[in-house]
């Protein structure tokens, strides 16, 4: 969330403000006209979301639900006072203080590297006895193109116990590049409405595809109509604050939460992300996960990240749906025609894109996801709108 919006909502929602300090630090000061915000008394902690895919909201959690969460995920990755984990990410969103809850309920040491940085992870782990890792799939791909060219780096990956993941959706390439290291990822499932963890891998308990089994006392279920994934869990949020609105329209009739992702359940109950629900790509009348596109270009070479959005000019009366658009972040160098001849190679005829990007930065939210909505307004503007 965009530091504007954030304090924004904080001042319209609390009983607090957030104001610049000395040197653009934020400070955090008494509402001068304090109302009502309308917390429940159970709430433990308000989490904004990332706003990658709408209009940013405030999500609150109960302390029961920080309770189950701490001690559910401590038990899933067996936590001992003999771990020392690191953590590379923010506390202020809901995914940086679980991990730090988890370590409160169950193991030893802590490292705190709240602002991610090559140089710092690395150094950490060289220098530092570390059993545990948490971070995000951007943060990965820096490590791992440090790891090859350090060994000492790359035999410390091998000798973490637990690699955990989260925070966005584990492209196959980048699993297969860490498998190949001897350093398999332990993928999981979140998202700050669930308390964030809904499904982790544990070491020993990987399946490729998959983001593991849901927490005990956790059920995750597709609907058959939609594709979306539905949740049940003790941890679930309260609601969005000072949205009764919004709030409504994240459970089902039933009471389960809309995830908003696309996704499977295995029979086992292995679960499956495919993508995000309102990114879903419309073309010739059927709709496709991005991630599938996305993939293409991650298995290339050269590639550290892919993003495929469908955009859709209000005049076009053709009736093929999204126009595909695909933008590459490069670690080394890869030329357009490589990138297209990989689509021509991997993708049927449609869901080639037809505009590639290779020289617009990715730009990032907060928590280290792609920012889609930063690039669907750049893509959308009138003089690239009409490009191809």
């Amino acid at each position: 969330m965009a530091d504007s919006e954030l304090k924004a909502r904080l001042t319209a929602t609390s009983v607090a403000e957030v104001v610049d300090g000395a040197g653009g630090v934020p400070l955090v000061l008494p509402h001068p006209a304090a109302t009502d915000p309308g917390l429940p008394a159970e709430a433990a902690a308000v989490f904004p979301t990332s706003g990658s895919t709408g209009r940013a909201k405030l999500v609150v959690l109960s302390h029961d639900a920080l309770d189950y969460q701490a001690r559910e995920t401590a038990q899933r990755l067996a936590l001992s006072e003999a771990d020392a984990m690191l953590v590379p990410l923010p506390l202020a969103h809901a995914y940086g203080l679980s991990i730090l809850l988890m370590w409160l309920a169950g193991a030893g040491r802590l490292l705190l590297e709240t602002t991610f940085t090559a140089a710092g992870l690395t150094g950490r782990l060289l220098t530092h006895d570390v059993t545990t890792l948490d971070g995000v799939p951007s943060m990965y791909s820096v490590l791992f193109k440090a790891a090859a060219r350090e060994p000492e780096l790359a035999d410390r990956l091998r000798r973490l116990r637990v690699r955990g993941i989260g925070g966005d959706v584990l492209h196959p390439a980048l699993a297969a590049r860490f498998d190949a290291l001897g350093a398999g990822l332990h993928d999981g499932y979140g998202l700050t409405e669930a308390g964030p963890n809904v499904a982790i891998s544990a070491p020993g308990a990987v399946r490729p595809g998959t983001v593991g089994t849901p927490l005990p006392g956790s059920q995750v279920r597709r609907d058959p109509a939609t594709g979306e994934l539905l949740i049940d869990t003790p941890s679930r949020m309260l609601g969005y604050l000072g949205d009764p609105q919004a709030t409504a329209a994240a459970f089902t009739a039933d009471g389960w939460l809309r995830s908003g992702d696309l996704g499977d359940v295995e029979p086992d109950g292995h679960v499956r992300v495919l993508g995000r629900l309102k990114e879903v790509l419309i073309v010739d009348g059927e709709t496709h996960a991005p991630q599938l596109i996305e993939d293409v270009f991650r298995a290339l070479p050269g590639v550290a990240e892919a993003c495929v959005l469908g955009v859709r000019s209000p005049d076009d009366a053709s009736g093929r749906g999204d126009r595909l658009v695909a933008f590459v972040e490069l670690a080394d160098p890869v030329s357009v025609m490589d990138l297209r001849t990989v689509c021509r190679r991997d993708l049927p005829p449609r869901l080639r894109p037809r505009d590639i990007h290779v020289d617009v930065p990715m730009p990032r939210t907060s928590t280290g996801k792609v920012d889609r909505a930063a690039l669907r307004r750049w893509a959308t503007r009138p003089s690239v709108a009409g490009h191809g």
